[in-house]
């Protein structure tokens, strides 16, 4: 018999004397990894969103600046799609050749397309003129953002003309411009007809071009 309070009361059958509780199992550590594979690529995916999602804008903030009141083409255009032509989609924002257009504060005038013949080749070249009316400074590009269907339907690149100052790319400040000449391949023998002059930014995911029209 034992008395209250001695030493090994209370204790554990076959237990040592002095021996504690069992400690408990160790927690297990959570992996950390399958988070950062998980982690890093939305956060990527996030990142580029923000950054493209200013270039994936409607046409909200595009408008039309006629030159004159009277339309090269002789006749008046209906206001709400601009003038027709054929190929027209549906996103297209459309002027007159010389009128201006307002996208992303930046106004884009082209002048009507001119002949330019030289001993290289005949040119058919337009004067663009590009002023920042924004607070912030922005950038632009050359010859990779412009290109002119003729009469046939037929699509082609700008092109360098001798003789001619062309359109460079970089930057205009707030209040800035620049200008120069977007010059095309005048075919041999092409017909008289509709030309359209279209814009179309390269670094942007928005599909919505930028036309001017010419009857040439």
């Amino acid at each position: 018999m034992t008395n209250p309070g001695q030493p090994g009361d209370h204790q554990p059958y076959n237990q040592p004397y002095g021996a504690g509780p069992y400690p408990p199992p160790p927690k297990k550590k959570r992996k950390v990894w399958p988070w950062i594979v998980i982690g890093v690529p939305v956060l990527l995916i996030g990142a580029c969103t923000a950054i493209v999602a200013p270039s994936v804008g409607g046409d909200s903030d595009t408008n039309v600046t006629k030159a004159s009141q009277t339309s090269q083409a002789g006749s008046a255009a209906p206001e709400a799609t601009g003038p027709e032509f054929p190929g027209k989609l549906d996103d297209d924002t459309v002027a007159l050749g010389g009128d201006t257009i307002t996208r992303d504060d930046l106004e884009y005038t082209v002048a009507p397309l001119t002949p330019v013949n030289t001993t290289f080749g005949n040119y058919l070249c337009s004067t663009v003129t590009i002023k920042n009316v924004g607070d912030k400074q922005n950038d632009f590009n050359s010859y990779i953002d412009w290109s002119l269907q003729d009469a046939t339907g037929t699509i082609r690149d700008a092109t360098f003309a001798p003789e001619r100052e062309p359109l460079n790319s970089g930057e205009i400040a707030p209040g800035g411009q620049t200008a120069g000449d977007v010059c095309f391949d005048s075919r041999q023998g092409s017909p008289a007809g509709t030309y359209v002059v279209l814009f179309e930014d390269t670094f942007s995911l928005s599909s919505d071009r930028l036309a001017w029209v010419n009857t040439l």
